[in-house]
């Protein structure tokens, strides 16, 4: 159930998006000798991704006062901040794939993995060094909290216990939402957004990031009911935290995830409500939200 960006999304942002992509692909270190390193750190993004919050950037940007050279400069340092997360969580978690490769700590060492992600961290403040104080802060925050939020992860899966609903909404928040939220809010501020507008994104953000990680964790586990291979049902089979085995300490299969259904629904109607002060543009947002929704029409319980 792989999430598809909209089709529908404004024709400044689709040629955002384009030159996010394209500055993605033609990313190199050449001046570094160990051609290893830079092979290692752009390994999965040349693998690609859904660029979830690199959009979220443009979209901020675009529903304010426009995008700008520093909104395609922030999008990419959101990416690749994202991207060095998942090396460094796949090296934790001790994961053999991502976006259909093999995993950098797998392939280059775990030596490599860290070093690769903590080079595109330092290559995403060189970028984000042109987008302003504040859109600094708001991406190092968040890069913060991620942090803390894997520190949670782990703490749980190493404890062996499933943690409770409001624990692993805490995980969620830190872990995925923080970065979501921060894209947003990044997107106003390069483009000069007043700060209510920005607080709004930023809410936003958050709430969509909520809506995003449940909706992920609600198929993950529901591979693993359906009885398909363990790689699609992980979180449950390693402890990891997952909105339906925390769901599962108070009820059955059926009730959590259809509970989760309305808690992921609920998410995203808040993220609506919260953008609707922004006119026209709040509109674009709210419709871009409905594409984190479960598609229920396609599960059978």
């Amino acid at each position: 159930m792989a999430l598809q960006l909209p089709l529908t999304l404004p024709l400044q942002v689709k040629e955002g998006l384009e030159e996010v992509e394209k500055r993605l692909s033609n990313m190199g270190f050449n001046n570094f000798r160990d051609t290893k390193l830079s092979t290692a750190s752009l390994h999965l993004i040349k693998a690609g991704g859904k660029l979830v919050r690199p959009a979220l950037v443009l979209l901020g940007s675009y529903a304010t006062n426009g995008i700008n050279a520093k909104t395609i400069e922030a999008a990419v340092a959101v990416e690749l901040i994202h991207t060095a997360s998942l090396i460094h969580d796949d090296l934790i978690d001790k994961d053999d794939l991502r976006r259909g490769v093999v995993t950098v700590h797998k392939l280059f060492g775990e030596e490599f993995a860290v070093l690769s992600g903590d080079l595109l961290i330092s290559k995403a403040i060189e970028l984000s060094a042109s987008c302003g104080e504040d859109a600094i802060k708001e991406l190092a925050r968040a890069a913060m909290d991620m942090c803390e939020g894997e520190a949670r992860d782990f703490e749980a899966q190493a404890s062996g216990s499933v943690l409770e609903l409001n624990d692993y909404l805490e995980v969620v928040r830190l872990k995925t939402a923080s970065l979501i939220s921060a894209s947003a809010a990044i997107g106003g501020l390069v483009s000069n957004a007043h700060p209510n507008d920005v607080d709004l994104l930023r809410e936003y953000g958050r709430n969509l990031g909520m809506a995003f990680q449940i909706r992920d964790d609600y198929f993950n586990a529901l591979g693993l009911f359906a009885d398909k291979p363990k790689s699609t049902g992980n979180d449950l089979h390693r402890n990891r935290p997952n909105v339906i085995s925390s769901l599962m300490l108070e009820m059955n299969l059926k009730e959590a995830l259809e509970f989760a259904i309305r808690l992921n629904r609920s998410y995203i109607e808040s993220a609506k409500n919260t953008v609707k002060a922004l006119g026209v543009e709040g509109e674009l947002l709210a419709s871009y939200s409905e594409y984190m929704l479960i598609e229920v029409d396609s599960v059978e319980f």
